[in-house]
């Protein structure tokens, strides 16, 4: 008995077998929750599906847009051509979105995504039309488009503007980094020149680059008495940047820079310094010299070409903003002064002066003596409307331009942009001169500048004194490099140190009416998601 009481309490004792109900227990609770890790999957995947297809979709649709920009990079005249592009179709006149959806899509290889391709038309089109493509697609520039991507029944869509390249993607544009030969008069001391002086520097210095520094002019000059001289050894005038010249913003010369000291281009590495010339696209004009760079630097760019006139602007002016002759126009917050009437803002913001009877160009020497029939145009003031002032001969400046407000100006010339700067007592035989009345010390100006033939330059530069910093915030374009002053290491000592800075709006908007490169290359100027996608 005691035997089979000592057994019973060892059993009671053991421990075996315990672990079982907690390991039960344990994959009891286990079960329960990959149970709900699966149920909260499977709810999930329908989810990460769409964010996953929503991401193909709008890759899709910057398929699609590329694939425009792509096409109209190799054919600029494509918009004209509306839908009828070679290839896979993909391009369709613009949707409602109403109705069966009558576009044509293109798939993208090796996946299940598709894209199709909008044009938007301009206000007032209901579609791209081939007979009137300028008027129909074309608005203040611009080309719209939709490119509209899917993946399995998941759509997004993009809004894409393109651009041409365009003269106002710089601060500092040049053709040609060369004095103007229409100043080449003021390289034989003054004296009233036979004209071959300035062919010669048209033949011989209005070129590009390389061997331009080794052309020599001999030849004759005349004095006061009509009495001829030699000329002997006279080289192309070579304009360079030097210690202390910074420019601002982004930069494009047809040509290639002559350096001396180390002068800045650029902000960041996001303004373009471009140069058509071939690595390393400068020249150094004095021992120790180097640019600064602070852009990125482009060598062997795509030359921008010049329109040779500004005239197209004129038929799309409104009668009543086409002046004739020498003109004075006063910009004011909401009204302009006209030769002295004032008048409004012309709705479509354009404003053309054309010559009467003119028959000159420029007198380098006597700048202000021109025919009442040249269309010599004047203008100052704070502007309150965004506009566009175009002459058939020069503009000039004889007083701030500043902006009232968010606005934009391009002040458009065929020949020359002349800043203001009267003088009394010239002696041309040593280049000096007084300031006179009128005179603009330290004038800004914010505006978009075009010299189409000619230069942007200060009148009479080379002499009085010096007259501070002219602030320009835009854009300079211009055929020549045009001078503003003279001066070394020290600063100025005639006319103006430069301070030329950039307008960024330029990136996304511009001026009314402006002229572009001829035959320039596309661009996407910016694009946007459309929600909810068409």
């Amino acid at each position: 008995m005691l035997t089979v009481l000592t057994s019973l309490r060892r059993a009671l004792r053991s421990e075996r077998g315990i672990a079982l109900p907690a390991m039960m227990s344990l994959m009891l609770v286990l079960g329960i929750l990959t149970a709900g890790v699966i149920v909260t999957v499977q709810a999930d995947t329908p989810q990460a599906r769409r964010d996953q297809d929503r991401k193909l979709a709008y890759g899709a649709a910057e398929a699609g847009l590329q694939n425009y920009l792509f096409r109209l990079q190799h054919d600029l005249d494509l918009w004209t051509k509306c839908t009828n592009v070679s290839g896979p179709p993909f391009v369709n006149q613009v949707w409602n979105g109403t109705g069966t959806d009558p576009r044509v899509w293109r798939t993208l290889p090796g996946t299940d995504g598709q894209y199709t391709v909008e044009l938007l038309p301009a206000t007032g089109y209901s579609s791209c039309s081939t007979s009137n493509p300028s008027a129909s697609v074309v608005q203040n520039g611009l080309i719209r488009i939709r490119a509209t991507g899917k993946v399995r029944g998941v759509k997004r869509s993009i809004i894409g503007k393109f651009r041409r390249r365009s003269f106002l993607d710089y601060l500092y544009f040049t053709d040609i980094e060369s004095l103007d030969p229409a100043w080449y008069t003021r390289y034989v001391n003054g004296w009233p020149t036979v004209p071959d002086i300035t062919q010669w520097a048209s033949d011989n210095c209005g070129w590009y680059r390389d061997g331009r520094s080794s052309k020599r002019y001999n030849g004759n000059k005349y004095n006061a008495l009509n009495q001829p001289t030699s000329v002997s050894n006279l080289k192309c005038g070579e304009i360079q940047f030097a210690a202390g010249d910074a420019l601002n913003g982004p930069v494009h010369t047809n040509d290639e820079f002559l350096i001396c000291g180390h002068p800045i281009f650029g902000r960041t590495v996001d303004d373009q310094i471009e140069v058509s010339a071939a690595s390393p696209g400068w020249r150094s004009a004095c021992s120790s010299s180097s640019p600064t760079f602070r852009g990125t630097y482009n060598a062997s760019a795509p030359l921008l070409t010049m329109p040779p006139t500004n005239t197209q602007l004129r038929d799309t002016t409104d009668p009543s903003y086409i002046f004739t002759g020498q003109t004075t126009i006063v910009l004011g917050t909401s009204t302009m002064t006209v030769n002295g009437t004032t008048m409004p803002y012309p709705s479509n913001g354009q404003v053309y002066v054309q010559n009467g009877t003119c028959g000159q160009t420029l007198k380098t020497y006597d700048p202000y003596n021109s025919p009442a029939g040249c269309a010599d145009v004047y203008v100052k003031g704070a502007y309150g409307a965004s506009l566009t002032i175009a002459s058939e001969k020069d503009i000039i400046i004889n007083g701030n331009v500043t902006n009232n407000g968010d606005f934009l100006l391009a002040l458009i010339a065929d020949q020359f942009i002349r800043i203001y700067h009267p003088i009394t007592n010239l002696d041309t035989q040593n280049d000096t001169c007084n300031n006179a009345s009128g005179s603009l010390s330290n004038p800004t100006i914010v505006a978009s500048l075009f010299a189409l033939n000619h230069s942007f330059m200060v009148d009479n530069y080379f002499c009085g004194n010096a007259l501070g910093t002219m602030t320009v915030t835009g854009s300079i374009v211009q055929k020549y490099r045009g001078p503003v002053g003279t001066g070394g290491s020290s600063g100025a000592s005639t006319g103006y140190i430069k301070a030329y800075s950039y307008d960024d709006r330029f990136h996304f908007r511009e001026p009314p009416a402006v002229v572009d490169p001829i035959q320039s290359s596309w661009k996407v100027l910016n694009q946007t998601e459309q929600v909810p996608a068409r």
